[in-house]
């Protein structure tokens, strides 16, 4: 009588589970899509562009330097002792790992001011995201991809659950 309950309790819960996923509302939306259409995002691209610019002139002058003074090095290497060309290589190594954290450092700069410009953005973006789930009486909405564009595993059968024209347009 036991197994019998059991089995009765059982089939219920799954037919009450069924019935709550049932009533659960789901949308979807593309970030990048969304992002891909607003003009702020242009101008952030061109500040960073910009930027990028900049560090790359600084970069490309250091490098010219550093190529300089080992074309120097190479020339004089006959002249000096084996200890001096120690020092020298030693001195030249460093003057290279100096290089190339300041590359590190202008790459790690670029993208932090790059998610401080985006911050804003990604906050209205996120709003009207928001706004648009409460309008349609959404419990859920799932991204196809990252802000960024990374690819999240997603897969929908109904466009009709595709709330990011809907973003869009509360953006605009």
């Amino acid at each position: 009588m036991s197994k019998r309950i059991t089995a009765i309790i059982l089939f219920l819960s799954v037919f009450a589970l069924q019935d709550a996923m049932a009533q659960v509302k789901i949308g979807y939306t593309n970030p990048a899509r969304v992002l891909s259409q607003l003009p702020e995002v242009e101008e952030v691209d061109e500040q960073i562009n910009t930027l990028i610019d900049q560090r790359d002139e600084e970069l490309a002058a250091k490098a010219t330097d550093l190529q300089q003074i080992f074309s120097n090095y190479e020339s004089s290497m006959a002249n000096l002792s084996q200890q001096e060309r120690a020092v020298k290589e030693q001195e030249l190594m460093e003057m290279n790992q100096e290089f190339e954290q300041d590359r590190e450092t202008m790459m790690n700069e670029i993208r932090q001011k790059r998610n401080e410009l985006m911050a804003p953005i990604i906050e209205k973006m996120n709003a009207a995201m928001e706004e648009v789930a409460q309008e349609m009486d959404l419990d859920l909405v799932l991204n196809e991809g990252t802000s960024y564009g990374d690819a999240i595993i997603f897969f929908a059968e109904n466009e009709g659950l595709d709330i990011t024209d809907k973003i869009i347009a509360k953006l605009k």
